[in-house]
Formats: structure tokens, sequence, C-alpha cells
């Protein structure tokens, strides 16, 4: 049969029929080395359209509706199209309508709620008779069902797929898929868009649409945020969404500061981190830490900007070098033996030790960004707030492959320098306990850069402020 049909057949089809086409997204969740996570809810943004919508478990599964009446490959009505079966919520039986017009087998398959398979038929084309060659035709099908739940019936033909969601609440039976017969064209009125329902979006939708999905799940007792996944969106797929693989301490999952403060911890191979920027403005023995916002402020001193995007419990406060020392002397050990403004029992890095972090992370291969030992930002990086960047392997880009795998989350939280307070969304700066060999007025520090696919080591002036972060004695 030809793929073209008249304009005077498509008129006969009812407009709403025509609507009914869909593009259904299944969602699942991984860690980086394929551990399933169970999602807590889903974020599905349209960045072409400009809405949002957010899957809360057990739907893991959104059909959108594709607006307009055109084909993607030909600018012609949909080939393969369903109708929303009725009745719908059904008691184990109820029937589905299904518009053919190529030649083809057509596949159904219908699985629940959590994307397993509970049915699965194909009718052959010989079992498709049209009364011509040149008309489309619509079948009834009786789908029946042995349990309650919330199901996803899929048609697939020569690469095209439809799909509507069903609600069975009742019990017993068989779990098929049959078809009754062919149906009247012009009479049959059982087509149209599919209503709203959990799962199910009337929001406008196009093939080629730009697309962000973010994941969220409860992962050692906190809820994590999964990698931002961005792509181009034009046909029904499951979205495998990528989460750190990560763990708390395991006799330390958090820990307080003196004022209080309460910070997360991640164990990153051998390494005890505090996944979060410091926030305190007293060190361990109470003493206060002067705040100051220019470099006349007197030594050591702390720098805090709220207006800035980011949250303070992420951003921490930004502390020049003798801040984060504490009176210390440099240190290039391991451990670095320099409590600094860290809490009791936790110290300032050495440079050392960022390179025992940074040998733990190349050597992981489920870190390193398409298979490359030196693009280990994105490993380390949050997956928030950072300036948006196109080069594959950089922090600002997430459709690659998703920032945060190691759990680290350094967090672009900005700097202070003598000209002013900067690169927030841009530059994450941390501090070690390590001067610089060759200048005392200078100290070292590594850096993620939104636009970088390394994390580098750096030198800069001590009364620069900077983030910490603390390693555990």
């Amino acid at each position: 049969m030809k793929r073209v049909f008249t304009a005077i057949i498509l008129c006969l089809l009812p407009a709403a029929f025509l609507c009914a086409q869909s593009v259904t997204l299944t969602f699942t969740g991984s860690t980086v080395n394929n551990l399933y996570v169970p999602l807590n809810r889903v974020v599905v943004s349209n960045l072409t359209k400009g809405w949002q919508e957010t899957l809360t478990w057990p739907d893991t599964v959104l059909v959108m509706n594709i607006t307009g009446f055109h084909d993607v490959e030909t600018g012609r009505a949909p080939s393969l199209q369903l109708s929303q079966n009725t009745p719908n919520p059904f008691n184990s039986t109820t029937l589905v309508n299904l518009l053919v017009t190529e030649p083809g087998d057509v596949t159904v398959t219908v699985t629940d709620i959590t994307g397993r398979l509970v049915a699965v038929e194909t009718f052959p084309e010989t079992s498709l008779q049209k009364t011509s060659p040149q008309q489309p035709a619509i079948y009834q099908m009786r789908v029946s069902l042995s349990l309650a739940g919330t199901y996803f019936l899929t048609a697939q033909q020569n690469g095209h797929t439809a799909s509507v969601k069903m609600v069975n609440n009742g019990e017993g039976g068989a779990n098929n898929v049959t078809v009754n017969g062919m149906l009247d064209m012009v009479e049959t009125p059982l087509f149209y868009s599919k209503p709203a329902s959990r799962g199910t979006t009337n929001n406008p939708f196009d093939p080629g649409d730009q697309m962000e999905y973010i994941g969220f799940a409860m992962l050692h007792g906190m809820e994590v945020e999964s990698g931002h996944k961005t792509q181009e969106t034009d046909a029904s797929q499951t979205v495998a969404l990528l989460f750190p693989n990560t763990q708390p301490c395991p006799d330390a999952p958090t820990v307080t500061d003196v004022q209080g403060n309460v910070y997360n911890t991640v164990q990153i191979g051998s390494q005890c981190w505090i996944r979060e920027n410091l926030r305190t403005t007293m060190f361990a023995d109470s003493t206060p830490i002067t705040p100051g916002a220019s470099y006349s402020t007197p030594e050591p001193n702390y720098f805090d900007d709220s207006t800035s995007i980011i949250p303070l419990e992420q951003r921490g406060y930004l502390y020049d070098w003798a801040a984060a020392m504490h009176e210390a002397s440099s240190s290039f050990a391991v451990p670095s033996g320099v409590q600094g403004v860290c809490p009791n029992g936790w110290h300032l890095p050495s440079t050392a030790e960022w390179g025992v972090l940074l040998s733990f992370i190349r050597d992981q291969a489920e870190y390193n960004c398409n298979g490359e030992p030196t693009s280990t930002a994105k490993a380390l990086a949050s997956p928030s707030w950072w300036n948006s960047f196109n080069t594959d392997c950089c922090p600002g880009n997430q459709s690659v492959f998703p920032n945060n795998a190691s759990g680290f989350g350094a967090v672009p939280a900005g700097t202070l320098r003598a000209y002013g307070y900067d690169d927030v969304g841009h530059y994450a700066l941390l501090w070690t306990s390590s001067e610089n060999e060759s200048y005392s007025e200078a100290a070292y520090y590594y850096g993620l850069d939104y636009d970088s696919q390394d994390v580098a080591r750096g030198s800069t002036a001590k009364d620069r402020r900077g983030s910490v972060r603390c390693l555990r004695d």
C-alpha cells in the first residue's frame, strides 16, 4: 500500500483522531556503575515550549500528545494511531481502536507502570485486511488484564509508535490483546485526545522539541538529584537518568561544626570528605572569624554575598587563606595535620591529598567522561548552578555525562578578588593547606571551571577568598 492517501480520505477521519499521536517517555534511574535507583520524582521540562511537568512515584511514564496533525517524516497524517481505551478505568477488559494506514505487521505490547512487559501480540499484515489499498482502516482490539494497576498499551509498525495509558481496577482472566474486527471509518467516533491524568500531559509538544529531564531519588537517607539530561526528543523512548555513585562515610554520615551547622559526608575511595562548603563564622575553639567584603579587612576573615542565587547551605562562605589555616603552617603532608577552620576531627587537605582524590577519580572508568581520565571535572562538579557551556565533558554541559558522579558536589560559589566578587556559576576555588614554595604571599588551590574538562591546581594570593572542604583525620 502506498504511504500517500488523498485529502478526501483525510477529511473522513475525525479531527480529534488526528491529534491522538503521542510520544511516551519511560524513566529509569541508576548509578553510574549501573546499580538500580528507584525514582522519587522526575521533573520534565519542554525548553522549546516553556512548560514543566513533575511525575511522582509510582508514575515513571509520561505520555505527550503531539501538537497538530502532521507526521514527523512526511508532513501528513500519522500512519499509526490508538484511541483512548473505553471504558477507562475498566474491570479486567477494555476496548481500544487502532488506525492503520500502511502495510506491515503491527506489534502491540502492554507494560505496567514499572516498565515490566505484561503482554505482547504481533498481528501479521495478512490478518489486517483493508477494504481498499488506498484507504486507512480502523480495527477494534480487546485488551484483557489479570491484575489491577496502571498500564501502557503501545502499538508499533514500520518504525511508528503510538501509546495510551490505561487503568485496570479488576482481577482475574488472562493477559492478552486480540483483534475483534474492522470498524467503519466514518461511523467510528472513538478517537479523541486523551484527557489529562497522572502521567499524561496536555501541554503542547512537537517532535524535535528540546527537553530536559531531572530525576530525584533517596540514596543513603538523603534526596539526591540526577544529572540533567537535555536532548531533542522525537520518539517514544526509555530515558535513563544517572545518579552519583555515592555513599556517606560509614561511621560519620554527618558532621556538626561549633555553631551547630550540619554537613553531609561522602566516601570517595579511601577518603572521607565533607560534601558541602563550610559555612561557619567561628573556628572550632569558638574564636570568631571577622566578616569582610574588601581586601582591607584584617585577616583572618570570611565573605558572603547574600544576593547570590546559590543558597547558603550550598555555597557556604568564602574564606581567605589565613582563615582557612587558622595560624597553622603550610603542609604538603598526607594527612596535612592542619585543622584550620574545619570542625574537630577534620582537616584542610594538602595538595598531596587532593592528588589522592584525583588519582582515584581518574582510575574509575565510570567517573571519566567519554572514557578520558583527564575529563574529571564533571565527576566532582555539582549538578546545579553552573553556567551553560556547549563543549562535552565540561560542568556546564550535562547532556553527555552527568555531573557529580563521585558525590563530591563542588559548587561554583565564585571568589572575591581585589576588584570584587565574581565567578558565581563560573568557578569553584577550593583552598589547600599548601603554600606556594616560590612565593610566600600565595597558596595553592584546586579549581573547577564551567568550561574546563579537568580539575586544575592553581596558585593565588592568600587574601583572595575561596571555599573550604574538609577531610576526616
